[in-house]
């Protein structure tokens, strides 16, 4: 009995790790690096109390999307046969983490720990604005990560269930980058230029995941860009979004002023094989989906990490 007892306890927690999709967060915490970076190279000073509080409340905001999107996405999720990974979970997967599928957690508790995580992060952005004195867009603008989380998936707005989760990503992403600047070292044009790149690469990424998921959101009703407009046009779109991110790449070189832009050639190159690979209909084949979706996602995390170490590395310099 206690060993039952026992081996469910681990799974449940198990469960509760996989619903976080802390590999996913990987791509938010170089996003946040990013804006520390920015803020150092132009101020010269990074406050590191205000980062570490901008990560923790910036975290929570991610957990509690990450989470309210699997409970609402759950009519969509249960009938996914076509997701990349099958059953398996993984950071390039589709088609959600199934943890609520499979019923290792209830819905009810799902959303109760989501909303949660929503709250947490709120009395770091009061503590963040007027004990540190941030400025006075901190509070709206984690205010915005918030609802731009929630309303994702959730009522009334669904953004991902009527052709806005691609808008709702990009502005989320870039705000991001925006935000943890913002704590730092104010208002800027620095971080508009630099972060520019996000506004395409991650609408794009988002678009083409939706690939895979094409017949069970059309089942449920959801009504992606891929399901509104079929995947032959999203996967032009696809294709030029791509390129566009890798001629927004162009404010770094010229921001940093340095050889060491030439390390965005990383994510670059991984993008561009992701757009040739979609140009050349490779999408239509499973195989070549997976490759697509795989080698543009690694692009998409591999591009806040290449311009942070751009500028650190040219900050440290003296660039």
């Amino acid at each position: 009995m206690k060993g039952n007892s026992a081996a469910l306890s681990a799974s449940n927690l198990r469960a509760w790790i996989e619903i976080q999709e802390l590999p996913k967060h990987i791509a938010v915490v170089f996003r946040i690096i990013l804006g520390g970076a920015l803020a150092w190279y132009v101020t010269g000073t990074l406050d590191w109390a205000v980062f570490a509080l901008t990560l923790l409340s910036v975290f929570f905001i991610a957990d509690g999307a990450f989470i309210s999107n699997e409970y609402f996405d759950y009519d969509t999720d249960r009938i996914n046969t076509a997701r990349l990974g099958g059953r398996k979970q993984g950071v390039t997967s589709t088609g959600g983490t199934r943890v609520l599928v499979e019923g290792l957690i209830s819905r009810r508790q799902a959303l109760l720990v989501s909303i949660g995580f929503f709250i947490l992060a709120m009395p770091i952005g009061f503590v963040l604005q007027f004990g540190f004195g941030t400025g006075p867009l901190t509070i709206p603008l984690g205010a915005a990560g918030i609802l731009i989380g929630w309303f994702y998936t959730a009522p009334p707005v669904k953004a991902a269930y009527r052709g806005l989760g691609e808008v709702f990503m990009a502005l989320g992403y870039f705000l991001l980058v925006i935000t943890v600047y913002y704590t730092q070292a104010g208002l800027s044009w620095v971080p508009v230029a630099v972060a520019s790149t996000q506004l395409f690469a991650v609408p794009a990424i988002k678009l083409l995941r939706a690939f895979p998921d094409y017949e069970a959101d059309k089942r449920v009703g959801k009504r992606t860009l891929a399901v509104k407009f079929g995947r032959e046009k999203m996967s032009r779109v696809y294709v030029a979004l791509m390129v566009l991110a890798i001629v927004f790449f162009v404010p770094a070189f010229i921001v940093s002023g340095s050889f060491f832009a030439l390390l965005n050639l990383a994510p670059m190159y991984f993008i561009a094989r992701s757009a040739w690979a979609v140009a050349s209909g490779r999408w239509r084949q499973p195989q070549g989906l997976a490759f697509s979706c795989r080698t543009g996602f690694y692009g998409l995390v591999l591009s806040p990490l290449a311009l942070s170490l751009t500028f650190l590395l040219a900050g440290v310099a003296g660039f």
